[in-house]
């Protein structure tokens, strides 16, 4: 399954393993946000490099930005792409639980 077209692995690793992509998928499965509020979700990320990776998302189909009027909004929200993407984010998470502090290779319930 995986030596099927190992180029698609590429693709994936190419997008989810950029720093910060995660987060932004992250902040932005809980429904759609401004960019302040996608900033203030995620410590340590400058302004700058938050704009260049919504940028990507956007180049890679996984963010949608829309501009509303009335007041004036840019909004920020997962496109199906993006969505179903970050739909594994949990799966990552509760992988780390289950295997955090584990130097050994053994899984914790393997005692």
């Amino acid at each position: 399954m995986l030596t099927e077209d190992p180029n698609k692995l590429f693709t994936a690793y190419r997008i989810i393993g950029t720093k910060w992509t995660i987060h932004i998928l992250c902040a932005l499965s809980q429904g759609p946000k401004r960019f302040g509020e996608i900033f203030d979700n995620i410590p340590s990320i400058s302004e700058m490099i938050l704009s260049r990776r919504l940028k990507g998302l956007q180049d890679d189909h996984l963010v949608k930005r829309t501009i509303r009027t009335r007041p004036t909004q840019i909004i920020y929200e997962l496109t199906p792409k993006g969505a179903a993407l970050a739909a594994f984010i949990p799966c990552l998470m509760d992988w780390d639980t289950k295997f955090q502090n584990d130097t050994t290779g053994r899984n914790k319930d393997d005692h």
